[in-house]
């Protein structure tokens, strides 16, 4: 099948490839790496920990294209950017691009690609099951069991069915998640700046959103630098006693905001798909179960890490053969080119 983005870049003559991420060579299915050999001169980066910006200049100087995963990049700055003479591409391993400059990526004509479909279903799986977790108190009952939490704490929740889901940003995943909630019971509302039709979806205003929904999920992606999307005044905008799920960006919600307005009860419960709060900072909350963490792990499936080893091989070859696939940044941006849903 032929790429689907844009053709944007000439081809080089066995450009230099750089691929980092914490396998190296094992992030890429084996049959993959033969390809790779055969169209370029391919140099793998096993790291454990983030690269600083320092080693990016020289690990990456000689790179004609880049290959990398979000646990392993540095920020990719405008300052890294003009340290890297070189750079034309950079493939993507993940779906948010919130630690990228994509302006700066614009402005030295260098292409950005991401994943934009690896990890849909596990993603909107995820928000479904912190939804009956919260609403259902699952993970304060395992809590309870093991002697983690006082006995006498309550464990009373409340049904989702006939609820209402607000989903901020309806894009892939949002929609997957709208039809997993309305196979539930619950009423589906959205609020997107591009709205496409999804089943059973009605999309509203923003403020309509945040004062109809019992259950608020967040879908939308984070932009380089940004402030939180969701502050004191619109956690505040959502009726007493309502939800929010955060399972694209912890960056998208205020931390201090969110904690008061857990603590004073305007929200029934937060949970987010992230590590945000320490046990000291948040002790009652966490005992509570009215904040409920997941340590970025919704992506972490078996499906997801097959699926998305040959996606990103897919793009690394498409790149350099010069027809750069799901492009969000770059001379030119293709058919397939995937750009932000919702911004603030």
């Amino acid at each position: 099948m032929p790429p689907n983005g844009a053709g944007a870049l000439p081809p080089l003559d066995r450009p230099n490839v750089v691929v980092a991420s914490i396998q190296g060579r094992g992030s890429l299915p084996s049959v993959r790496l033969n390809e790779l050999d055969a169209v370029a001169h391919v140099t793998y980066l096993a790291r454990d920990e983030t690269i600083t910006p320092e080693e990016a200049v020289t690990l990456f100087r000689t790179a004609d294209f880049l290959a990398v995963t979000p646990k392993v990049s540095p920020r990719i700055s405008p300052d890294l950017i003009a340290s890297l003479p070189r750079l034309r591409g950079i493939a993507l391993h993940a779906t948010g691009y919130d630690f990228v400059d994509v302006d700066a990526l614009r402005d030295h004509g260098i292409v950005l690609s991401t994943l934009p479909e690896y990890s849909t279903r596990s993603v909107a799986e995820q928000t479904l099951g912190l939804m009956l977790s919260i609403s259902s108190r699952l993970h304060l009952a395992n809590d309870r069991s093991r002697g983690l939490v006082p006995p006498r704490t309550s464990l009373r929740g409340f049904e989702l069915r006939g609820r209402t889901l607000g989903i901020v940003g309806c894009g892939r995943i949002g929609g997957t998640v709208a039809g997993l909630a309305q196979a539930i019971g619950m009423t589906t509302l959205a609020h997107d700046i591009d709205p496409k039709p999804v089943p059973g979806v009605t999309y509203v205003p923003r403020d309509e959103l945040l004062a109809r929904s019992d259950v608020l999920t967040l879908h939308c992606p984070l932009e380089y630098e940004a402030p939180p999307m969701f502050g004191e005044a619109q956690l505040r905008a959502l009726r007493r006693g309502a939800v929010l799920i955060n399972s694209s960006r912890a960056e998208l919600v205020d931390v201090a905001a969110v904690v008061e307005a857990v603590r004073d009860g305007h929200l029934r419960g937060y949970a987010v798909d992230d590590t945000v709060f320490s046990g000291a900072e948040v002790a009652d909350l966490l005992a509570e179960g009215r904040i409920l963490q997941t340590g970025h792990s919704a992506w972490w499936t078996d499906e997801v890490l097959d699926r998305g080893s040959w996606m990103w091989a897919d793009a690394i070859l498409a790149m350099i053969a010069g027809r750069p696939i799901d492009v969000v940044a770059g001379p030119t941006v293709g058919v397939g080119a995937a750009t932000p849903s919702v911004r603030a």
